[in-house]
């Protein structure tokens, strides 16, 4: 802070002398104090006399707008510029030296003409403020586990989201990636799963309200708007949120206006952009192996020759030229990613605002996905007088993304490389090849031949009126209007992999959701016998959302120029619609209560009634408990180089939002039945109604310890939790006589606990010379199913082997036979008796040892859990240069490969990756034989697992910041210019494009389009 300090005073010290006076005018105006040729006095004071001299910090560096009054009168003045101040004063005054940010200080004049004052820097500001549910507090006498990110953090990263750039910063919170399409969203997870069935995203608090869409809302807000973000990690940090904290909440505070001088920041970044990494599949001549392999009589017979193995003439000729078709190459090229960013901010001491607008679009490394975002936000604060203050947040932003067609990517992967993507005269071939599976990639690329565009519009713009009702007692009044208007279009021409030269087809999609917040938020704080503090939160908040869906699909378009925006030009037509409407009311009370701010007590409660519930069970509560003690406040802690050390702990209950609407009442679905002879339509329920469905309820424990050591230096936390969640929404059986397959009941469970550490370390720190600062974060967590739907006689819960659910194991597990190695052609007796097989399969693990493989030889091979995360950041500095290096990693996690199965399959019908596979005269392990009489090998789902433990290097840059001789010279506060690379190093064992698969793409299928790495160039300027 004291650095923020200096830097601002060196600022006022570049302004010219005409704004010196123009300032020190105003500051005076503003104390209501002018400057005279005589003090006003009392009349019992002593002789008057001028008293002159320098206010400085600690450091010696002026204090320009430094007040100086004389103690017991309205008599003041102001520094100047250089720190200089003169007053008139009683020879036996005391004078009265103040600056924000700094203690003030009292100075008696005993007669003295010239009085220096040298203050010190306020250390209770020193103890940072933070955002929590509904207000804020000191980070020191925060008893919850919250961690939060500044704007510096988000700004490490170049991405469309903030919520991508959060990655690896935080511990216990895992965020993957779902792809590399250009504005693809990330996946969140905070500390964990805790449900089976129902979500696992975050609550995501923007200025105070909560969003409508979670995650995927926050793409239309630009990460240079935020000026940070706590991520609520405990349940006693989320229980103030109720229904809907139950796996974590995500607070953002974007930018607002600061008192001063109008300021303006440009920010531009343009960068280049290829694949991360690609696959390495067969070219033309290990395919044609390949495909001779397969047709080999058996697995110890006689390959044919070429013109009994290969008969397309295309493939016959390509042998003959040794001509080779890379498909991968021809779709994937670069692409680019640009940024600017204009803001504008300032105010005076009643008005503040903050204004900006953003361009940000990407450009995928497949031609047609795109990403492209406009965005606009202006936030503005205004004090009426000393009780009302009103101020609001406006953001409107459109975006529109290019998703392109999954078979891009999945052709280009399957198939045939003898194949040729052109005729002789250069025109696209629809089958490069005489088999009628397999299209060629590029016709997806051409223009207008797969368009699936997805615009969104957002607007969102809480208000807020504060009232300060008399000291210590505040009453604030928020409504948020939310509203995001979406349409999908869609169009795929005759010649494209879906209609494979058949009529197009279109549809068009319209998602709008209209939603709102209205909160009342009264606060009481006061002290009590000079060092206990309590502060009290009472809140009364409605929030409504209300969300239509319309669809039409038509099938024979007549020209394919029309897109879809003429749908009613074509044969078929499907219609549907839908309209989904819920309401939530809520009250919270909480308590905060410290004794010297060593002992720290906070309690709260909230209880919120939904409609989504069904009557008499409408209404929940979730309490939160915690406790600290400052350790490091205690007398015996003076001396210590401990400067920071908290122990807390806290417990809450809280929900999860995992009833759907109506869904208690019971949805009707269209049915056919028999209305006497005649076939009829009509409608039935779609499932059986249960008034009793409630909320999934996570209890947490969690112990903390925040630590800080040589006056900050160095300093962290560590935490361990525990959280249970009970009634857990899961489908019980019935009896097929009931109509109905199964109802929906409360009825599992689950437990995650685990440990999390961070440090941060200012390693070396030398303002005028070679600095380095470390953050480092890592966390691990268990996660266990506790109890399900099944129950054996005794009531105790067993698997859900159809499921994948084990008790005592992780919510996602992978159970299969374990391959342990390839039937070579002397254990031609064993694979016969063992598993009717014969040399080159897949050899099973006969877990059971009875000597033939049974479902009873089955086992949990894995998970996509993680052993640990975390990231590992670096900065850098020397004078104006700064060099920072961020890796991010993830470690012990298994994944399940479907890109391995689409791609690995040997059947030498489509390429292949390139395997190690088993033949006679190659006795491998690794890959059974290619069977042209196998799609897939038997048991082929055992080549699908692999360990994707991943390190990558996330992020390196290199910066300048300009020297101040030189911007001073061009009117600007700052110019700094940065050149970045980022996932330039994947270190990984699992071999396809990305070991960083989010748990909503961990089937890793062949559309996955590959991440990316970037180039890129930035500059920032402040004015």
């Amino acid at each position: 802070m004291k650095k923020q300090i200096n830097e601002a005073i060196h600022a006022r010290q570049c302004v010219p002398v005409w704004k010196k006076i123009f300032l020190q005018l105003s500051l005076l105006a503003c104390l209501g104090v002018f400057s005279t040729s005589h003090a006003i006095t009392d009349s019992g004071l002593s002789i008057q006399q001028q008293v002159s001299g320098t206010v400085t910090d600690d450091s010696g560096v002026p204090l320009p707008g430094a007040s100086i009054v004389v103690k017991g009168t309205t008599v003041g003045t102001v520094a100047d510029f250089d720190g200089n101040y003169t007053i008139n004063a009683a020879s036996n005054g005391v004078l009265v030296f103040s600056y924000v940010g700094f203690t003030p200080k009292e100075i008696a004049v005993n007669g003295k003409s010239t009085l220096n004052a040298s203050l010190e820097v306020d250390s209770s500001l020193l103890d940072e403020v933070v955002v929590v549910g509904y207000g804020t507090q000191k980070k020191g006498e925060v008893t919850a586990a919250i961690a939060s990110v500044d704007a510096e953090q988000l700004g490490i990263v170049q991405t469309s989201s903030s919520i991508d750039a959060v990655k690896g910063q935080i511990s216990g919170v895992d965020i993957q990636a779902s792809g590399g399409r250009p504005g693809q969203t990330s996946t969140v997870r905070i500390r964990g799963r805790r449900s089976i069935t129902a979500s696992n995203d975050p609550l995501y608090v923007v200025d105070g309200i909560p969003l409508i869409d979670g995650s995927e809302s926050m793409s239309d807000i630009n990460p240079q708007d935020i000026a940070s973000m706590q991520i609520l990690k405990d349940a006693a940090a989320t229980a103030v949120y109720g229904s809907r904290g139950a796996n974590g909440v995500i607070l953002v505070s974007t930018n607002r206006g600061k008192v001063g001088k109008t300021q303006v920041r440009y920010s531009s970044q343009i960068g280049l952009t290829s694949a991360a990494r690609l696959v390495d599949m067969m070219n033309g001549q290990e395919y044609a192996e390949m495909k001779r392999e397969a047709r080999r009589s058996s697995w110890n017979g006689t390959i044919p020759a070429d013109v009994d193995v290969f008969f397309d003439p295309v493939e016959l000729k390509s042998i003959e030229e040794g001509r080779s078709t890379d498909w991968i190459d021809l779709v994937v090229g670069n692409g680019y990613q640009t940024n600017h960013q204009l803001g504008v901010s300032g105010g005076s001491e009643n008005t503040t605002f903050n204004s900006s607008i953003g361009y940000f679009k990407e450009q995928g490394i497949i031609s047609n996905q795109d990403y492209e975002r406009f965005s606009g936000r202006i936030n503005i604060d205004h004090r009426i007088n000393n009780t009302f203050k009103i101020g609001a947040s406006f953001l409107i932003s459109n975006s529109v993304q290019n998703w392109g067609s999954n078979a891009t990517m999945g052709e280009a992967l399957a198939i045939n490389p003898l194949g040729v993507p052109y005729d002789d005269e250069g025109n696209l071939l629809f089958l490069p090849t005489n088999d009628g599976i397999r299209t060629n990639p590029l016709n997806e690329l051409v223009d207008g031949a797969y368009i699936d565009e997805r615009k969104f519009t957002r607007i969102f713009a809480p208000i807020f009126l504060d009232i300060n009702i008399a000291e210590g007692l505040n009453w604030t009044t928020t409504f948020g209007p939310d509203i995001r208007i979406g349409r999908r279009g869609q169009f795929r021409g005759s010649l494209t992999n879906d209609n494979r030269g058949g009529p197009g087809d279109a549809s068009i999609t319209h998602f709008d959701t209209f939603g709102y917040t209205l909160e009342n938020l009264l606060t009481f704080g006061t002290e009590i016998a000079g060092n206990h503090n309590l502060k009290v939160t009472l809140l009364q908040s409605t929030q409504n959302s209300r969300s239509e869906f319309s669809n039409a699909s038509v099938t024979g378009i007549p020209y394919e120029s029309q897109a879809f925006y003429n749908l009613g030009s074509a044969d078929n037509s499907i219609v549907d619609s839908s309209l989904s409407e819920w309401t939530l009311n809520s009250f919270m009370g909480r308590i905060n209560y410290d004794i010297a701010g060593k002992y720290l007590f906070q309690a709260s409660l909230r209880a919120d009634g939904s409609s989504r519930l069904a009557e008499g069970n409408k209404w929940n509560y979730f309490p939160g408990v915690s406790a600290g003690w400052r350790i490091s406040q205690e007398s015996f802690m003076a001396e210590s180089a401990i400067s920071e050390l908290k122990l807390r702990a806290s417990y809450g209950e809280v929900g999860n939002t995992s009833v759907a609407p109506y869904q208690t009442a019971g949805r009707l679905q269209g049915t056919a039945y028999a209305f006497g002879e005649e076939s009829a339509l009509g409608f039935a329920l779609s499932e059986i109604p249960n008034a009793a469905l409630g909320w999934e309820v996570s209890k947490t424990l969690d112990i903390g310890v925040d630590y800080g050591l040589f006056n900050g230096r160095i300093n962290g936390a560590v935490d361990w939790f525990r959280t249970n969640t009970v009634d857990i929404l899961l489908d019980r059986s019935l009896p097929f006589t009931s109509g109905y397959n199964s109802i929906l009941q409360n009825i599992g469970a689950t437990r995650t606990q685990g440990l999390e550490f961070a440090v941060s370390a200012g390693i070396l720190d030398n303002p005028n010379g070679f600095s380095w600062k470390m953050d480092f974060n890592v966390a691990g967590y268990k996660e266990e199913i506790i109890e399900l739907a099944l129950k054996d006689e005794n009531g105790n819960p067993v698997d859900d082997i159809g499921n994948n659910w084990f008790i005592g194991q992780p919510i996602r597990v992978w159970y299969d036979y374990e391959k342990i190695g390839i039937y070579q052609a002397d254990e031609e007796a064993l694979a016969n008796s063992q598993e009717q097989k014969v040399p080159g399969e897949i050899r099973l693990n006969d877990l059971d040892g009875d000597g033939l493989i049974t479902p009873d030889d089955r086992k949990i091979l894995g998970t996509d859990t993680p052993d640990f995360y975390g990231g590992f950041n670096n900065k850098f500095s020397y004078k104006g240069l700064e060099l920072g290096v961020f890796f991010f990693f993830r470690q012990g996690q298994t994944i399940r490969s479907d890109f391995h199965a689409s791609n690995n399959s040997l059947f030498a019908r489509y390429n292949n990756l390139d395997v190690d596979y088993w033949t006679i005269d190659n006795p491998s392990n690794a890959n059974p034989r290619p069977n042209e009489n196998q799609e897939s090998p038997r048991n082929g789902s055992t080549l699908r697992y692999f360990d994707s433990s991943f390190i990558k290097l996330r992020n390196v840059s290199l910066a300048y910041n300009l020297p101040k001789s030189i911007i001073e010279k061009l009117g600007m506060q700052e110019l700094k210019l940065t050149l970045s690379g980022q996932n330039l190093l994947i270190i990984t064992d699992y071999e396809t494009f990305d070991p960083e698969i989010s748990e909503d793409a961990v089937s890793a299928g062949s559309g996955i389009v590959p991440s990316n790495k970037m180039y890129s160039l930035s500059l920032s300027a402040k004015f």
